[in-house]
């Protein structure tokens, strides 16, 4: 083979069109796939809680037996299949650390979830929803064997007041001078 002729690797497609096409998809799925696309990112950030039907109504009331509740921590319940949030209510998460008088340690998060239990152990729930928060859940006044659950965990001292429910404030400063639930040692709750 002589060094001036050109060498041919690949043999040319004997019809002269490229060997390779792209796939072309018809514009109307193109555009339907696009449609759909759209519409979810919407749903998930338009109505994140609404996604599985697992939120209750912005308004009305929502009553739970007690085998339909469980405790999720120190302001939040489960009542069916619905995450409820207690209104004006502030309790510290699980894991934040408290000090007894005596400056030993212990679980205040977990201490206000327990206070929320015996609260609500077997009794039915009624609560009077009243909006979601930012992340979907429902913001509600519940009660429990006629006890208002978003007043007791604060006079208790077990969950820091909001500016949402009036009288809560109130609450607040009581349990802070008789140096009830957390604050009969060291704590600083999230505002």
């Amino acid at each position: 083979m002589p060094l001036d002729r050109r060498r041919r690797i690949f043999r040319a497609n004997p019809r002269g069109a490229p060997s390779y096409t792209k796939p072309v998809f018809p514009r109307s799925v193109a555009a339907g796939l696009m449609g759909i696309l759209t519409g979810a990112a919407l749903m998930l950030f338009i109505e994140p809680a609404d996604l599985f039907g697992r939120a209750p109504p912005l308004g009305g009331e929502l009553t739970a037996l007690p085998a339909q509740t469980a405790v999720v921590d120190g302001e939040t319940l489960l009542l069916k299949d619905a995450v409820v949030r207690l209104l004006g209510v502030a309790a510290p998460a699980r894991g934040q650390l408290c000090r007894h008088p005596d400056h030993s340690s212990f679980d205040c998060g977990a201490a206000a979830a327990a206070a929320l239990e015996n609260l609500v152990r077997e009794q039915k729930i009624i609560c009077q929803l009243r909006g979601r928060d930012d992340m979907g859940r429902a913001l509600a006044v519940c009660t429990a064997a006629g006890v208002e659950l978003n007043h007791a965990l604060v006079a208790g001292g077990w969950a820091h007041a909001r500016a949402e429910i009036s009288g809560l404030s109130n609450d607040e400063a009581t349990a802070r001078q008789q140096r009830v639930g957390f604050w009969a040692g060291e704590f600083s709750p999230r505002s």
